[in-house]
């Protein structure tokens, strides 16, 4: 009578195979993830319209508020001053003239501050990050 042999165990490959697709989809999903999280966000335009007759309302006493006191943005982002009034306006270090509509683009992280005269406090802080 023959001893019975121990019965040989075929590869596991089907297992095998399961594991690797299982950590090549997961490796996608996370790079996935780290794209759409991490992509570049659309640029932010900051923009403000000054209208005709606002230099005559500021010097007659009104409160005129065309800008905020303090802005955030961030670099990419641009801020865009339509100066429709017959007067020449000062946002921070960028004079409008009158009729002129001002483009900037901000292309590194800073810090521009100064008078304003779209604000009631006269100055503006604008930080780029």
């Amino acid at each position: 009578m023959a001893e019975p042999t121990e019965p040989r165990h075929r590869p596991r490959t089907g297992l095998a195979l399961g594991i690797v697709a299982g950590a090549l989809a997961l490796v996608a999903i996370v790079v996935g993830v780290i794209a759409f999280a991490g992509g570049s966000k659309e640029p932010f335009e900051y923009k403000v319209v000054v209208p005709v007759g606002t230099a005559e309302r500021i010097a007659a006493g009104e409160e005129v508020t065309l800008i905020d006191a303090q802005i955030d943005l961030a670099v990419g982002d641009r801020i865009v001053i339509d100066n429709q009034d017959d007067e020449v306006h000062q946002v921070g270090p960028f004079p409008v003239r009158p009729g002129e509509t001002f483009e900037h683009t901000f292309t590194a992280p800073g810090r521009f501050e100064g008078l304003c005269t779209l604000h009631p406090d006269d100055a503006v802080v604008i930080t780029i990050t």
